[in-house]
């Protein structure tokens, strides 16, 4: 069965996340992570409408501060290591 990651290209990971995929991104079960997210630990969602969303740049930064990581993480260094779709039609 496809996901609706599925429609990304290669190696591109979604910007944010639903609550499945936000608690399989710490590798914890959905009630676990509600209390994470009661507890402080990692931020609270976002609202559009009915859906709720965690944008994956914070759940890093909260990973990140759980286990005492120094985290150097820019948006910018993001999109600079993601690979571009249009390169191996370019290259053709």
């Amino acid at each position: 069965m496809k996901s609706r990651y599925d429609h990304l290209p290669p190696g591109l990971l979604p910007i944010v996340l639903r609550r499945k995929a936000a608690s399989a991104f710490f590798d914890v079960s959905e009630s676990t992570f509600d209390k994470m997210v009661e507890q402080g630990l990692v931020p609270k969602p976002a609202r559009i409408g009915s859906i709720s969303i965690w944008f994956r740049p914070a759940l890093v930064a909260a990973a990140a501060r759980m286990t005492g990581t120094e985290l150097q993480y820019s948006a910018q260094s993001e999109m600079q290591d993601a690979p571009n779709e249009w390169d191996a039609i370019v290259k053709k």
